[in-house]
C-alpha cells in the first residue's frame, strides 16, 4: 500500500530489474534514484557493472536508512529544496541514468493531508510562469518531478526512465517540445498498475536521453519487456497525436471546424435537475422549463429516446429566476424545497450567478436538431436527434453537441463527421485512457471543409440522405443543395482560418 503522506509506491524488485533491462544501451558511470525509498533501483542497477557511482535522495529517514544498509549513499533532502545540478555531489565524470518511480499524486492531494512533501513553484529555477506550465493549482508531482530533473540536469545530459502515469509521460513530452528542450528518444512502455501495485491508472515507465537534435517523436510499447513498438505518438506542428503514423494519412483534416461545438448543460445536482418523465408529470412542472434528456450514456449506447427530463430554470445564461414565482410557480416551489442542494453546489461558477442557475446555456441549447457525442466513452461515436414532442433534446455536460435549424445541414454534417478521413482523423489524436477521451479542443480540430473536399458529392449526399431519417425527417432531394450552401459558406471563412494558424509563435524558455 503506498503512504498516502508522501504519495509513494514502493517498487517491486522484479519490475525495477525489467525497467534497467530495457533501458537503451549505455555505460553509464553514475546513477541517481530521486525519491529512492529503500533503493530498489539502485539495486537492480547492480547489472550495469560495479564501477558505477550510485546516489539515491530521499526525504524519509527510515526509508534512507534502509538504502544505506543496502550500501548506497543517499542524500536525505526535499527533493523539492534541492538543486539537482549543484547539490548532488560525484566523485565520477561521465553518462547519468536518472531511473526511479516518483509520487503518484496531485499536489491538492498532498495539500489535503497537511503535507510537507510539496514543491514551491520558484524551484523550477529557470523557467519562468510555473503556472503555466501546470495549467492551475493542482498538478502532479512526478510531473514536476520530471520537469525538474530535465531542466537542472541538462548539463550532465543524463538518461531519464522513470515510472509515473501515462498522462503524465504525455505532458511532459508537450512540454519539452513547446519550449524545445534538448531531448529524444522518448518512450512509452505500459505498465499493469494495478499487477504492481494495486492502483487503477494507466501507468509506464517513460524513458528519455538527452540529445543535441531533439526529436519529440515518442515510441510506445505495450510492455516493459516489449521488444517491438505498437506506434509512436508525439507532437506535430505544435499538437501531440496519438499515432503518428496514422496522424500522416489524415492530417489534411487537422484544422479549424467550422462548426462550434458545445457542451450540455451544467447544473451539478442530477438528483433534483433530472428526472423520469412519470415523476415530470406527478409533479406537474411546467413544461416550457423541462426538456428531454439524453446522458452521455444513452449516447453511446444508442438509448435516443429520451426517459429522463431536465429541469432547466433558464432559457439563456445568466437570466434572473425571480420571475419563475410568477411565470412557473409549480417550478418555483419545487426549486425551493430542493434549495439547500441548489444552494449548497460547490463550484464557484454559481456563486455570481442568480439562484438555481445552470451553465451551457445559449440559442444552440434550444436548436430542434443535433449531433451529439459522449466525452467519457472509448468511442467517437456520433448520433443525430430531432425534437420530441416538438421539443428539442438536451445533453448533459459530459457530452458534446452541433446545434441546427436545418434537418438538411445536420444530416450533411453528420455525414461528414461519420465519414473515413473523419473517423481517421480522430483515431489518430484520440488518447482513449484519458479520463475524457473526447473534448471539446479535440472536436474543433476537424476541418470539415477539407473532410468534404476529400470525398465526392455523391458520396456525401448519399450519406446524408440516410443520416437525414435519423434526425426523424423524411429522406429529400435538399442534400445536395444543403451540401454546396455549407461548403460555400466554410470556403468564405478558409483563408481567414489558415491565416490564423499560420501565426502561432514558438514558445520560448526564458533562462534567469
Amino acid at each position: 500500500m503506498p503512504n498516502n503522506e508522501w504519495g509513494d509506491f514502493q517498487t517491486p524488485a522484479e519490475l525495477a530489474e525489467m525497467a534497467v533491462a530495457s533501458l537503451p544501451s549505455g555505460k553509464w558511470r553514475r546513477v541517481l534514484e530521486p525519491t529512492c525509498g529503500h533503493g530498489q533501483f539502485l539495486d537492480a542497477t547492480r547489472s550495469l557493472g560495479a564501477r558505477v557511482e550510485r546516489r539515491g535522495i530521499e526525504i524519509q529517514a527510515s526509508y534512507a536508512d534502509q538504502a544505506r544498509n543496502r550500501g548506497f549513499e543517499v542524500l536525505q533532502r526535499n527533493i523539492f529544496e534541492l538543486d539537482l545540478g549543484r547539490d548532488v555531489e560525484w566523485s565520477l565524470d561521465g553518462p547519468l541514468l536518472v531511473i526511479g518511480n516518483p509520487p503518484w499524486v496531485t499536489s491538492s492531494q498532498l495539500g489535503a493531508l497537511g503535507s510537507i512533501n510539496l514543491p514551491a513553484k520558484s524551484n523550477i529555477r529557470n523557467l519562468r510562469g510555473f503556472d503555466a506550465m501546470t495549467g492551475s493549482s493542482n498538478f502532479d508531482i512526478a510531473e514536476f518531478i520530471l520537469l525538474k530533473l530535465m531542466l537542472e540536469l541538462i548539463a550532465d545530459r543524463p538518461t531519464i526512465s522513470l515510472l509515473v502515469k501515462t498522462q503524465v509521460a504525455r505532458n511532459v513530452l508537450s512540454f519539452a517540445e513547446q519550449f524545445q528542450l534538448p531531448y529524444s528518444s522518448f518512450s512509452i512502455r505500459e505498465i499493469d498498475a494495478k499487477k504492481w501495485f494495486g492502483a487503477s491508472v494507466d501507468a509506464c515507465l517513460f524513458t528519455m536521453a538527452y540529445s543535441a537534435r531533439p526529436s519529440y517523436e515518442c515510441a510506445v510499447f505495450s510492455s516493459v519487456d516489449a521488444v517491438q513498438e505498437t506506434h509512436r505518438i508525439g507532437v506535430v506542428a505544435g499538437r501531440l497525436v496519438a499515432d503518428i503514423g496514422r496522424y500522416e494519412r489524415t492530417a489534411f483534416a487537422d484544422g479549424a471546424c467550422q462548426l462550434e461545438w458545445r457542451s450540455g448543460v451544467k447544473h451539478d445536482a442530477s438528483a433534483v435537475m433530472e428526472l423520469s418523465l412519470a415523476r415530470i408529470h406527478e409533479l406537474g412542472l411546467e413544461s416550457s422549463y423541462v426538456f428531454p434528456l439524453l446522458k452521455c450514456s444513452d449516447l453511446f449506447r444508442g438509448r435516443l429516446e429520451p426517459s429522463r427530463g431536465m429541469v432547466v430554470p433558464q432559457l439563456s445564461f445568466g437570466e434572473d429566476t425571480a420571475h419563475l414565482s410568477e411565470d412557473a410557480p409549480i417550478l418555483w416551489s419545487y426549486l425551493h424545497e430542493n434549495a439547500k442542494v441548489l444552494d449548497g453546489r460547490g463550484s464557484s461558477i454559481y456563486r455570481s450567478q442568480p439562484r438555481f442557475a445552470v451553465f451551457g446555456l445559449g440559442q444552440y441549447t434550444f436548436a430542434p436538431f443535433k449531433i451529439a457525442i459522449s466525452g467519457l466513452h472509448k468511442e467517437a461515436r456520433f448520433v443525430a436527434r430531432g425534437p420530441v414532442d416538438g421539443k428539442p433534446v438536451v445533453v448533459d455536460d459530459a457530452s458534446y453537441t452541433l446545434s441546427f435549424d436545418d434537418s438538411s445541414e445536420a444530416a450533411v454534417v453528420l455525414a461528414l463527421l461519420r465519414s473515413q478521413p473523419a473517423q481517421d482523423l480522430l483515431a489518430s489524436l484520440v488518447f482513449w485512457d484519458a479520463k475524457r477521451p473526447i473534448n471539446k479542443k479535440l472536436l474543433q480540430r476537424i476541418d470539415l471543409l477539407a473532410v468534404a473536399r476529400e470525398l465526392s458529392t455523391d458520396e456525401i449526399v448519399h450519406a446524408a440522405r440516410a443520416t437525414a431519417q435519423e434526425f426523424g425527417i423524411a429522406e429529400g432531394p435538399s442534400d445536395a443543395s444543403a451540401l454546396s450552401r455549407l461548403t460555400r459558406q466554410w470556403e468564405m471563412r478558409a483563408r481567414g482560418l489558415a491565416s490564423d494558424a499560420s501565426q502561432r509563435q514558438p514558445a520560448q524558455l526564458e533562462l534567469i
